[in-house]
């Protein structure tokens, strides 16, 4: 659990944590917020199954027409999707970024990080902590 500001308002991770877990349909949810070691950021780590993927995507029919690799495409272009959905559940003040940077075929699910900084730090401090984020996990 860690508290994050955002303007004028303080936000507690693990309150966000829930809301994420209630609202959707993930197989698993991580806060890493504590682990940023920043006062402004909120960071989830997000796994979705394949089997879930496939079936939003339809794959069943496509899959003879697609290669492996672009099946995996595809799988982490929606999974990306999934997770932008999650600016839903957090409060004003913060701007988002999702990217999906994982697929693990022995496991068959892909990962993702979704990260919320207090909109007064910006765009380009937002990329610069995704990137330490994705250096660190990925």
């Amino acid at each position: 659990m860690s508290y994050v500001v955002a303007g004028d308002k303080i936000v507690n991770s693990e309150d966000i944590l829930k809301e994420i877990i209630k609202e959707f349909e993930f197989k698993e949810v991580k806060d890493l917020s504590k682990g940023s070691k920043r006062e402004d950021t909120l960071i989830y780590k997000i796994i979705q199954e394949e089997e879930g993927l496939k079936e939003q995507l339809n794959l069943e029919e496509m899959a003879e027409d697609l290669s492996p690799e672009e099946i995996v495409e595809e799988l982490m272009a929606l999974a990306d999707e999934n997770i932008v959905f999650i600016e839903d559940v957090i409060p004003e003040g913060f701007i988002c970024y999702g990217y999906s940077y994982h697929y693990d075929e022995g496991l068959k699910e892909v990962e993702s990080i979704f990260v919320a900084i207090d909109e007064n730090v910006g765009e380009k401090k937002l990329k610069e902590v995704v990137n330490r984020i994705l250096n660190s996990v990925g």
